[in-house]
């Protein structure tokens, strides 16, 4: 048992404060005692004894059960960000003590760009599932914001996107590759046989485009930052780099992405380098930033390096 040094000291044994603390984060995160019970595995009437235990705990109430909605109080709000910080120091721990043994287990959570899910990360996880067998992987697509509030909550141990690293207090990242950029157009195109393309070849195409605020329209703009919007053209905003492949092939315009979103060529489509002002784009790796990093997130981010770097 834990010594009481003040009134509001946990009283109870670590193992069941987690346990309570698993419980709170679940009906804060769903506000649903039913939904929560689920979540974790537990009955309903265990779920409220836990929680009413935790409150008794801390001598306040984190939930506020007297409207037909369940919300959380002001002491409930503040618990949730030191409950999910508590949850993932105490799986840091476990993760740092069961590296002791030789063997590296538990599970991963790796996110991506959609395209990098398709064409670049499914060789690395399979590198890394033959050198730790034990590790529970699991590969998810989100944009590059919710691949950065993804690392940052935890919901994500690793992700992967184009573009600077960014890093800040709760997130890490290196750039471990330089993807080319290329110009995509259908097959006959005037420009087909060329070795590059500049923006000056360019002039009179028209683009199809991913909507603003995406990484790929980023790159788009800071190519042709300085003939935009006059040249080239801009013919429609699509929603994925999948769609705007497909219109290419199609005869309706031409492209820009990274090498990493092609497949293998088709005959329907032709794939040029890019000359023009930053003809690449940095293929960043993002993690936590944590006091101890666990043994399987370091044996991934090991062999990224290596994959990638080759």
């Amino acid at each position: 048992m834990l010594h009481r040094r003040h009134s509001r000291s946990f009283r109870l044994e670590a193992n069941i404060q987690l346990r309570h603390l698993t419980t709170f984060a679940a009906v804060a995160d769903t506000l649903n005692f039913t939904h929560a019970a689920e979540r974790v595995h537990l009955s309903q009437s265990s779920v409220t004894e836990q929680i009413q235990a935790l409150e008794a705990d801390l001598g306040t109430r984190l939930f506020d059960r007297s409207r037909r909605k369940l919300t959380l109080t002001p002491a409930g709000e503040r618990l949730v960000a030191y409950a999910a910080e508590l949850l993932r120091l105490a799986e840091e721990t476990h993760s740092a003590i069961a590296d002791a043994g030789s063997v590296v287990a538990g599970s991963l959570v790796i996110g991506g760009l959609e395209t990098l899910c398709a064409n670049r990360l499914p060789q690395l996880l399979a590198e890394f599932h033959r050198r730790y067998p034990a590790v529970e992987l699991a590969l998810k697509t989100a944009d590059s914001g919710g691949l950065r509030s993804g690392v940052k909550s935890g919901a994500l141990d690793i992700g992967f996107l184009f573009g600077e690293a960014r890093e800040s207090l709760d997130i890490q990242g290196e750039a471990v590759a330089e993807d080319a950029l290329m110009i995509v157009m259908p097959a006959g195109h005037r420009l087909a046989k060329h070795a590059m393309i500049g923006p000056e070849s360019l002039a009179g195409e028209v683009f199809l485009v991913t909507p603003t605020g995406c990484i790929y329209r980023r790159m788009f703009d800071e190519a042709f930052a300085a003939t935009l919007p006059e040249s080239p053209r801009i013919i429609g905003e699509f929603a994925s780099i999948g769609s705007i492949k497909g219109l290419v092939e199609a005869g309706l315009g031409c492209a820009m992405v990274p090498r990493a979103a092609l497949v293998p060529a088709r005959d329907l489509v032709v794939a040029v380098p890019w000359s023009g002002t930053s003809s690449t784009v940095p293929l960043t790796m993002i993690w936590r930033a944590r006091r101890a990093r666990p043994p399987a997130t370091a044996a991934f981010l090991a062999v990224a390096r290596e994959c990638f770097g080759r």
